[in-house]
């Protein structure tokens, strides 16, 4: 998969070169691959390159065998935020490089990665919620008996579940009225419930993993052990 990321990436740059070299000539590309041609080979290249590395990770020695769905089950939402993660830091750079050394930018770059952040953002709401890392004050929470705090953390996981649902039931009713209205996004020309779908999408996972923390969490109550309580702020 490493070799098809950077084939894809060379791919793409030699189009960007040969468009900037189009365009000072005054000629025309025997072909166009547009704005969503473009913003796809790099999408593609870097979900190839995020593959190639988690199929490192998996193979890793001393790795235990999992299958697909205890994979996901750990890491979906980490695998995904790598994805984003990545393409926002190649679109912006690649970008800098077209301006500046090409002087031949892309109408796409900004907004892509702009939405690309969104996902980001959502996904690794999600992610918090799993490893319990969201922004809290513990200080009194801690002192409490761990009997009591595990009931705490099962209320604050109810709460946030609930909000979760709200936030989906109103969320999907925005992309409702955007499949009614074809909402287009402004440079790419394609229909925005692709990246209004970031919010559901976030708000759904936020709600499976607050299904599993109370799950979790009543587990160890009946078993009498301590509920996981992720990391405290600055904690090493």
């Amino acid at each position: 998969m490493l070799r098809v990321s950077l084939g894809l990436f060379g791919l793409y740059t030699l189009y960007a070169i040969a468009g900037a070299l189009a365009q000072k000539s005054g000629s025309t590309l025997p072909f166009k691959l547009g704005d969503v041609g473009e913003f796809l080979l790099v999408l593609a290249s870097c979900t190839a390159l995020i593959v190639h590395l988690v199929r490192l990770e998996l193979q890793a020695p001393g790795q235990p065998r999992q299958t697909l769905w205890q994979v996901l089950d750990e890491n979906a939402e980490r695998y995904a935020m790598l994805v984003f993660y990545v393409f926002v830091c190649v679109v912006i750079v690649q970008e800098v490089l077209r301006r500046f050394v090409l002087n031949f930018s892309s109408a796409w770059a900004e907004e892509t990665a702009r939405y690309a952040f969104i996902y980001l953002g959502y996904v690794g709401a999600a992610y918090a919620v799993k490893e319990r890392a969201h922004i809290r004050f513990d200080i009194l929470i801690n002192r409490l008996p761990d009997r009591l705090k595990g009931w705490l953390y099962i209320l604050a996981e109810v709460s946030t579940a609930l909000f979760a649902m709200i936030a989906i039931y109103w969320s999907w009713h925005s992309i409702q009225k955007l499949i009614e209205f074809d909402g287009l996004t402004p440079v790419l020309r394609i229909s925005k419930v692709y990246f209004e779908f970031a919010v559901p999408l976030g708000f759904a996972l936020v709600l499976v993993r607050c299904v599993q923390a109370i799950m979790r969490d009543l587990s160890d109550l009946r078993a009498g052990r301590p509920v996981y309580v992720g990391k405290a702020m600055f904690e090493e």
